[in-house]
């Protein structure tokens, strides 16, 4: 009888995922779309627009897939409250805890299928975009600043922006053995070349007395494959390029810990996916009137919007370097499967 209903519940669990999955991905690819048209170039028209909308469709999938198994699961047992199969899935002496074990294997396999997705399909995708609109397509925070900055030896260097390999607006501070600033150079474009970067509409002010020398090149192990790595945000990166993200110092605008916390959450996502099902069970463990369904259902998905935002307000910190990656991933999911450890206690005791 388990494996029957553990095959019966994961059917209704995948179904209901689905169905959530496509809906809140066209509704924000759609809302989205409106929002960013001025970012297409003009003349784009309406296969501009399916371009864009297709191309962010990996980017908006991960940024909604973990509420989608949290939803998925509140509605899974909403069907079965209407239908009155949760009083006989108790009657039958399945406890809360049992129930949670026939749906686990399918949340946890469908998750792991969910990063992988995301982690293959999600960096091509918004490598495109980068090479198509620049890096402020890619930018979802209107305050986060889109310029790059570059530790390169003595050279601290400053990018406005990359079009496809050529990068605009770039800006060369020359360090002395002191660390002072000797030289400033502009150049307002700068080409790939063998061993370095051809700068082009160069001008150059010095600090220490010499005279102004022409910098038409850049020597620079950067290419426009690393450079397209640090522009891009690093939730948009695979897990391979967050991992040597984080090793590398001394170059790109944010901290190593920013790539550390992307990384441990596509690794944890999984986890988030069983912690949100645990969850929901006992919340939905409603008898008694069908509409006390729908209460638990919001109950569900407004303590699922707390975490969404707790989360993401510890994510915020790590990624600016005011707290551990470790701690900023762990901490929400820790208190998510201690708090629905708790719930199921409470519910079991009342039964």
């Amino acid at each position: 009888m388990t494996s029957r209903l553990s095959r019966y519940l994961s059917w209704l669990f995948l179904q209901r995922l689905l169905v959530t999955v496509f809906a809140l991905v066209a509704l924000l690819g759609v809302l989205d779309a409106l929002s960013n048209a001025d970012k297409l170039p003009a003349g784009a028209g309406f296969e501009g627009q399916m371009r864009y909308m297709w191309l962010r469709l990996p980017a908006l999938f991960d940024r909604i897939v973990v509420f989608a198994f949290l939803l998925a699961a509140l509605l899974t047992y909403a069907s079965l409250i209407r239908r009155n199969e949760l009083v006989a899935i108790s009657a039958a002496g399945i406890s809360v805890f049992g129930q949670m074990r026939t749906l686990i294997p399918v949340v946890f396999l469908t998750a792991v299928a969910a990063a992988f997705i995301i982690d293959t399909v999600g960096p091509p995708a918004s490598r495109s975009l980068l090479a198509w609109l620049g890096p402020e397509a890619l930018q979802e925070d209107a305050q986060v600043p889109e310029e790059l900055w570059l530790s390169d030896g003595k050279f601290l260097i400053e990018l406005k922006s990359m079009q496809a390999e050529e990068l605009t607006g770039i800006t060369i501070f020359e360090r002395n053995a002191e660390g002072a600033v000797v030289a400033i150079t502009t150049a307002e474009t700068a080409r790939p070349a063998d061993g370095g970067w051809a700068l082009s509409g160069t001008g150059q002010r010095r600090f220490d007395g010499e005279p102004p020398t022409d910098m038409t090149f850049w020597t620079s192990p950067q290419t426009p494959e690393s450079l397209q790595l640090l522009l891009s945000p690093p939730r948009d990166l695979a897990i391979s390029n967050l991992i040597a993200l984080s090793e590398m110092r001394g170059s790109g605008s944010r901290p190593s810990g920013a790539y550390e916390l992307w990384a441990l959450n596509r690794f944890l996502l999984p986890l988030t996916a069983v912690g949100f099902l645990l969850l929901a069970v006992p919340v939905m463990q409603v008898y008694g009137r069908r509409s006390n369904a729908d209460i638990a259902v919001a109950a569900g998905v407004a303590v699922g919007f707390f975490y969404m935002v707790v989360d993401g307000i510890l994510k915020t910190l790590a990624e600016n370097g005011s707290i551990s990656p470790i701690l900023a991933v762990a901490l929400p999911i820790l208190a998510l499967f201690l708090g629905s450890m708790w719930l199921a206690l409470e519910r079991e005791i009342r039964k």
